[in-house]
């Protein structure tokens, strides 16, 4: 029975001298070569088998790859729209010291005084307030994004499971 897999494995050896005698009937030289037939097409099978799980572990690496990257993908949008959010709240710093500034320039020419002062404490009081709240949340934001314990999977680690897996 030739193999199905065609010119691809290497040509047989040249058979060694048997090992036992030559048998004496014809029949007996049909049921010995029978059983080598037998054998190889079982090794043929499992080595098929192989094959498959080999190709199955090989799949599931890239699946767990791009699943992976998709993750890392989303870790990065999460990341990207925690800077954004904090880039806005450093503007509204910026913006608030630029008004206080402004607004203490004005008192120090203006005349009424008493009042200014006291405006611009409470609006500085509640702004900071505002601040302090929506940086509460970022760092919420930030804390759900990333776990305590980051785990990384490299290829090497995930090689033994996928080898478990088959």
């Amino acid at each position: 029975m030739p193999s199905p897999r065609g010119s691809t494995r290497r040509p047989a050896k040249a058979a060694a001298p048997p090992a036992t005698p030559p048998y004496a009937s014809p029949a007996l030289e049909v049921l010995e070569t029978l059983e080598i037939e037998n054998a190889l097409t079982s090794i043929e099978a499992r080595l098929d088998s192989l094959e498959i799980d080999l190709a199955r572990a090989t799949g599931s690496r890239e699946d767990d790859a791009r699943r992976i990257a998709g993750e890392m993908a989303v870790m990065r949008a999460r990341v990207e729209d925690a800077l954004i959010a904090f880039a806005g709240t450093a503007d509204q710093i910026r913006q608030t010291v630029s008004s206080i500034e402004k607004r203490l320039s004005d008192l120090v020419v203006g005349e009424e005084l008493d009042a200014s002062v006291e405006d611009v404490r409470e609006e500085l009081e509640a702004r900071i307030d505002t601040l302090g709240e929506q940086m509460s949340n970022l760092q919420k934001d930030l804390a759900a994004i990333a776990p305590e314990n980051p785990r990384v999977i490299t290829l090497p680690d995930a090689e033994p499971k996928a080898r478990a897996k088959s």
